[in-house]
């Protein structure tokens, strides 16, 4: 029997994170639990691997949860929250990987060998022979890859792994109930989100709306700024984070609790938000769909980071190839959707993204009359549709506006029925969508001339 000695206590606890979040990873480790070959000798990972192999889905949560229930004097309480909130690094976990998957082909060879030779003291070459042959096999099988294939029938386990974990840190809530409710809880990663929206209604603050929310739930939003600078959107971030006016943020002129609370988000949402602008280009308009790539994979490569939500404000201005502006935002969101699709490393899901989109101009005294953004309203290139996952639009009329009041409507979404209409209310001067409440009374109508 091998066990894991030789890789430390440190090693088997972030193994053990591991599995939660990478099934394949998952299913190594109790290929060999299940035939007595895995003994873990840190009593935290020896622990936490129960709890996880006993039930169907556990999530950080949960681990923490069970953590707080241990008794005193139990040898796994000393590192069991720290293994539950230990924030993961693509590089550890790539390391991780490798090394299991050594350590189970050389578990199989040793397994392999004693059989083989047993077999063959007792004069059966066959049966030595189909001994090592089976070890081959068995040592093909031990692949962790990233390639967008899969066995079906072999990987049930694997898409029920997928299904329960897309029901909890998979899911983004909007934070508008009953759209949430509308959409089966929110987006999902491998899904883009496109807000449609007149100028000026809000396009921007839905981002940032959307941005501020995930980071809430403690997952991490990489925010690209292709239009007014980044400083700006930085300044609507802090303003929705400190519930304190923008215009108040702007000039850093800070009461005593928005400073406090300041602090008090840079300790608990550390690393959870990064913000990228156009600024170090020699021409800020010339980016396009392989520079937001590069950027995600340097956070990776550099600093073992990995974005959850990427937000693209906005997908209309990338500067992708085409002899005409429906070509190029054509090409444009085809890539962001190939993007909220790409796999980066074993038991990745993707990005959730959100790219707003500019809606065709109304005709003059449009925003007098109540109505929605349809997604045939959208400009430039109707092909942006098509490959959305999620098209939502933000609607305000004049006497909206007066009230702090706006419209969101569903206008498509792939996986349910679409069509539902939510009230809101805004409060721009906070940062954007601060104060979400369905069921708002609508505002007066304007008196007929």
């Amino acid at each position: 029997m091998l066990t894991f000695d030789q890789y430390g206590t440190e090693f088997q606890r972030r193994l053990v994170r591991l599995c939660m979040q990478d099934p394949q990873t998952q299913q190594i480790v109790a290929r060999f639990a299940a035939t007595g070959h895995v003994r873990w000798t840190c009593p935290t990972a020896h622990w936490a691997w129960n709890i996880l192999a006993e039930r169907e889905y556990v999530s950080p949560l949960m681990l923490e949860t069970e953590a707080r229930r241990l008794a005193p004097d139990h040898p796994a309480r000393v590192h069991a929250t720290t293994l539950a909130t230990m924030a993961t690094d693509w590089r550890d976990d790539e390391y991780v990987r490798e090394q299991i998957v050594e350590w189970a082909r050389q578990t199989s060879f040793m397994v392999a060998q004693h059989a083989s030779v047993d077999a063959w003291n007792k004069g059966d070459r066959e049966a030595a022979y189909k001994q090592m042959m089976e070890f081959a096999d068995a040592v093909n099988q031990l692949q962790i890859g990233v390639a967008d294939r899969g066995w079906f029938f072999d990987e049930f386990d694997s898409r029920q792994s997928r299904r329960r974990a897309s029901q909890s840190e998979d899911v983004f809530p909007s934070g508008i109930e009953a759209l949430d409710r509308a959409m089966g809880g929110g987006g999902r990663k491998g899904e883009i989100e496109i807000p449609v929206a007149y100028s000026g209604i809000g396009k921007t603050f839905w981002c940032v709306h959307r941005g501020s929310n995930a980071c809430y739930q403690y997952r991490r939003v990489l925010h690209f700024v292709l239009e007014g600078g980044r400083t700006k959107t930085e300044d609507r971030y802090d303003a929705r984070f400190l519930n304190a006016l923008y215009s108040q943020v702007k000039r850093g002129d800070l009461e005593a609790d928005s400073y406090n609370r300041a602090m008090l988000h840079q300790e608990r949402l550390r690393q959870m938000l990064v913000t990228r602008g156009t600024g170090d280009l020699r021409d800020g308009w010339s980016a396009n769909c392989a520079w937001v790539n590069a950027e995600v994979d340097f956070l990776r490569q550099a600093h073992g980071w990995v974005p959850d939500m990427i937000v693209v404000d906005y997908g209309d201005l990338l500067a992708e190839e085409g002899d005409s502006e429906y070509q190029r935002q054509k090409v444009g969101f085809r890539k962001l959707k190939h993007l909220s699709e790409r796999i980066d490393f074993p038991g990745h899901r993707g990005y959730f993204v959100v790219s707003p989109s500019q809606a065709q101009r109304p005709s003059k005294g449009a925003d007098e009359k109540e109505h929605v953004i349809r997604p045939r309203d959208i400009a430039d290139s109707y092909e942006k549709v098509r490959v959305a996952d999620v098209v939502l639009s933000l609607n305000r009329t004049v006497a909206e506006k007066e009230a702090g009041q706006a419209r969101v409507h569903l206008a498509k979404y792939r996986d349910a029925e679409d069509g539902e209409t939510v009230r809101v209310k805004t409060d721009y001067t906070r940062g954007g969508f601060v104060d979400l409440e369905a069921g708002t009374p609508p505002p007066p109508a304007p008196p007929i001339p």
